[in-house]
């Protein structure tokens, strides 16, 4: 198991390979860091549950792909499509073949609603959903 936080003060990215204790968990950064609830729970299949940095028992599920890198290979896409117009068509039906092959080939990452925690490793609840604009609605509109 991998679950990847942040820091609020610095945005400096924290791993921890095993559910946080309830206490600090330290920024190597910054030196402050986040507290933890260490209320964490998984169920009988390893799924999980609680979160164990805010105790929130609401996720969602998302594919495990670095967002920049999808950016910058849509931009490359673009740059040759319009630079090589011969093969235009040809280019985007390549990276279309790309697109579904990193879509099928890469797995599923879960986060937590409220406070973005990354969980990594561990078996997916079937109850666990994608992104619904309304629970994180929620969550974001409560802290302000």
């Amino acid at each position: 198991m991998e679950i990847n936080t942040f820091c609020p003060d610095c945005g400096n990215g924290m791993f921890l390979y095993e559910t946080p204790k309830p206490g600090p968990i330290p920024c190597k950064r910054c030196g402050k860091g986040r507290e933890a609830e260490g209320k964490g729970e998984v169920d009988a299949q390893g799924a999980i549950q609680k979160c164990g940095i805010c105790g929130c028992a609401e996720f969602f599920r998302q594919k495990d792909f670095n967002t920049k890198l999808g950016l910058w290979l849509i931009v490359l896409m673009v740059v040759l499509a319009l630079a090589f117009n011969k093969w235009f068509i040809q280019i985007l039906i390549a990276f279309a073949v790309l697109d579904t092959a990193l879509y099928f080939g890469l797995g599923d990452i879960v986060l937590c609603y409220n406070c973005r925690a990354i969980y990594r490793g561990l078996p997916i609840s079937p109850k666990v959903e994608g992104f619904d604009l309304k629970i994180h609605d929620r969550y974001t509109f409560k802290k302000k």
